[in-house]
């Protein structure tokens, strides 16, 4: 089952790019939810394309060189970017994703405690 959980330490595993695409197991994607998902890679505009997404998506076609990794699960595989994880179904042509929650910066957290301040001495 994917959790909370598994999502952070996907996040925390794969936090940078494949260092090349030959890094990538394309062949276990391709075998895993090639043909359900309709995914084909376009090596002129070097994108992966999923044509089970809408084309209006822009998780439809995603450069290579954004991928961190492919991740197995037992119904589902997953892709990797920096922000978000698509996650993709392997009996059937459902898809899902994930979008990483923005952390706060230093500069938004001093921000907010003086703004916070002020309203309380107010």
């Amino acid at each position: 089952m994917i959790t909370k959980e598994v999502i952070s330490a996907i996040y925390k595993k794969y936090p940078k790019r494949a260092k090349s695409i030959d890094c990538l197991d394309f062949a276990f994607l391709f075998e895993a939810a090639g043909l359900m998902h309709d995914i084909n890679i376009d090596l002129e505009a070097n994108k992966l394309i999923i044509g089970s997404i809408d084309p209006k998506s822009i998780f439809h076609s995603i450069p290579l060189s954004h991928i961190h990794a492919f991740v197995p699960f037992d119904e589902w595989v997953a892709i990797v970017l920096h922000s978000s994880i698509i996650f993709l179904n392997r009996k059937s042509p459902k898809s899902s994703i994930h979008l990483k929650p923005i952390e706060a910066g230093l500069t938004d957290r001093l921000r907010d405690m003086f703004t916070t301040t002020k309203a309380i001495a107010l």
